[in-house]
């Protein structure tokens, strides 16, 4: 098929790079550099936000900027400072096409929970596509966002494309597998998306179309976690291409990841939250998506019978549990309510009988 030119007259640059990171000094040039390698017939534009590290990292950035950027008086670098940032924007040397804008905050919003995104509409509002990376992951394949782009622009309905991962175990300190979700190029079937979660589809490998998040829904914005909701909007809004290409690395066994900070095996009150925001916006999804309803339904059902809480946990957690989810418990059917009797009785083993019919949730539910 022919390649057609891509209609820049009103787009500075065609993607925005979203790269949020905190306390990855160790790992964040990788991350530069797998910008940096791309070979792009277009601009885009790398946007970083540091959020105030305390390891040093926002000085490995600036040494970064300082060597691989034209930062002279007769370039279009930019500085501003503001009391809660200082930004840089600035045009790499021999990398014409590519751009960074850097954002390091002076104090840690997430702990506030104040928005960061609004510092850098200037270069978000205006693009065609936004790339996900992650400051500990990296891309390997200098050609990635160009074969994605390449490939959107061809099908206008095509609303997200993804790769293949390679996973580097951080605690190993070597590469321990791939993250696939077929083994050949193919659409990815709503229903894989839905069912297996957000870690089936790698964010360090995605690149989607900006209009995806025009009008986002609450039951989205609200949910504890980020990637998994846009997957499902763009799987539901239009159709999802898998390359079968290693084209980045996701960092496993990191302590420093947002993952890795989060204790995802623990069921405690202070999760309770985070898990009803998801399976609030399953529920968002099934309302609006109801060709899709069964599937989003069963999703509830398995994600709160995984999610139960068993092992070594007082009667208050577990009675606050089944309080916040009786009307969905007492919605299910009998399959899902004696898979839930059976992760109640907490006997090793007993749920592997029913691998065979949740195998296509990835996670065996008596692995909490």
């Amino acid at each position: 098929m022919k390649k057609q030119a891509l209609n820049q007259a009103s787009l500075p640059y065609v993607v925005s790079v979203y790269c949020m990171t905190f306390n990855h000094s160790k790992y964040i040039v990788e991350a530069m550099d797998g910008f940096c390698l791309q070979k792009t017939d277009f601009p885009f534009v790398c946007t970083i936000i540091d959020d105030a590290s305390t390891d040093g990292e926002q000085d490995v950035i600036n040494q970064y900027l300082q060597k691989h950027f034209d930062m002279s008086e007769n370039s279009c670098v930019r500085n501003e400072e503001t009391d809660d940032y200082i930004l840089t924007f600035a045009q790499h040397k021999t990398n014409k096409n590519c751009f960074f804008a850097v954002v390091l905050l002076k104090y840690n919003h997430y702990q506030i929970k104040k928005p960061k995104l609004q510092y850098l509409s200037e270069w978000r509002d205006h693009v065609r596509y936004i790339a996900w990376c992650e400051g500990d992951d990296f891309w390997v394949d200098p050609m990635k966002l160009q074969k994605q782009v390449d490939y959107m622009e061809l099908h206008p309905d095509c609303t997200m494309t993804c790769s293949r991962a390679k996973l580097y175990s951080e605690k190993q300190q070597k590469y321990i597998g791939e993250s696939y979700c077929y083994s050949k190029s193919q659409f990815v079937f709503p229903e894989d998306i839905i069912r297996r979660g957000g870690l089936y589809i790698n964010s360090c490998s995605i690149i989607y179309r900006k209009e995806i998040k025009d009008n986002y829904p609450d039951y989205c914005k609200k949910c504890a976690v980020g990637d998994y909701p846009l997957q499902i909007m763009c799987a539901m809004k239009g159709c999802v291409y898998y390359f079968n290409e290693a084209m980045a690395v996701y960092r496993v066994e990191n302590s420093s990841s947002w993952r890795g900070q989060q204790d995802i095996n623990k069921v405690t009150c202070k999760r309770f939250n985070t898990i009803l925001s998801e399976v609030n916006m399953f529920k968002g999804f099934s309302k609006d998506y109801p060709n899709y309803s069964t599937v989003f339904h069963d999703k509830i059902n398995h994600f709160i019978c995984s999610n139960y809480p068993t092992r070594n946990k007082s009667h208050v957690i577990i009675n606050s549990f089944l309080s916040l989810f009786e009307d969905d418990i007492l919605r299910m059917s009998y399959f899902w309510k004696t898979i839930l009797f059976l992760k109640k009785l907490n006997i090793p083993g007993v749920l592997t009988l029913f691998y065979p019919f949740t195998k296509k949730y990835i996670v065996l539910i008596d692995s909490k």
